[in-house]
């Protein structure tokens, strides 16, 4: 009997062992998703006429914990991810926004996707509000899960999300919620391990746009989840 229950114990103990390192190898494929989505980065805004604006985003990197099982490595992630976006105003409140970065590198990385946005703006009193879907796809080469490997992150994430701002003088300040989707795949070149994850997470955030005649600067803070807090920088200018 006393075996029997030893053996029961030390199979539980592995079961257990299995679960952390798929939870753990979720949370890492997460976290490198949910920094590529595709956030607002600015308030919403309602214009007068048709208006084409042209903006490059920064979102400097979190630390992030890539430990896996009993596996950690010191990794160097990129410092930061750059974008460039560009987007269509209608003085109908329709907005379509978009970026796509064709095989773009940075440090030992190299990153390939697109991303889509579609919103509705509208005017409240003295308010601006949007709601907003987004779409991005791509995958990222590089040193995912071990120095000097190559690793392949595919990823595509679905976005909804509901934005409120307001101008006082020269700045708008902004705030929205969000809800996420994503759906990952991550090739490990060491032993040719392929993990793939689906998630869905509460996103929050909040910002604040410089005004000055056609140039936007805006600076964002973003919440994903209880584990994931990042932010974006902003230039932008409008023809």
């Amino acid at each position: 009997m006393r075996w029997i229950v030893l053996g029961f114990l030390l199979s539980l103990s592995g079961l257990v062992g299995q679960t952390t390192f798929q939870e753990q190898a979720d949370r890492l494929q997460n976290i490198n998703a949910y920094l590529l989505d595709f956030r607002p980065a600015a308030a919403p805004d309602v214009v007068e006429k048709i208006t084409l604006e042209g903006a490059f985003d920064l979102y400097p990197q979190p630390s992030i914990n890539t430990r896996i099982g009993a596996k950690d490595e010191p990794l160097d992630p990129p410092s930061v991810v750059p974008k460039l976006r560009g987007r269509l105003l209608l003085p109908q409140g329709w907005m379509l926004g978009g970026t796509y970065v064709p095989g773009i590198e940075f440090q030992d990385y190299k990153a390939d996707y697109i991303s889509l946005e579609l919103g509705y703006r509208v005017r409240i009193g003295k308010y601006d509000a949007g709601l907003r879907a987004s779409y991005a796809d791509g995958d990222v080469e590089g040193p995912i899960t071990e120095n000097g490997a190559t690793d392949e992150f595919t990823f595509s994430n679905v976005g909804f999300d509901l934005s409120v701002g307001r101008q006082f003088g020269q700045f708008k300040p902004y705030l929205f919620v969000g809800q996420n989707e994503i759906e990952t795949e991550l090739l490990i070149e060491e032993d040719g391990a392929l993990l793939d994850n689906e998630d869905d997470a509460p996103y929050a955030g909040l910002g604040v746009t410089y005004i000055h005649g056609s140039w936007r600067l805006n600076f964002e803070q973003n919440f994903t989840d209880d584990y994931l807090a990042f932010i974006s920088v902003s230039a932008g200018y409008r023809f």
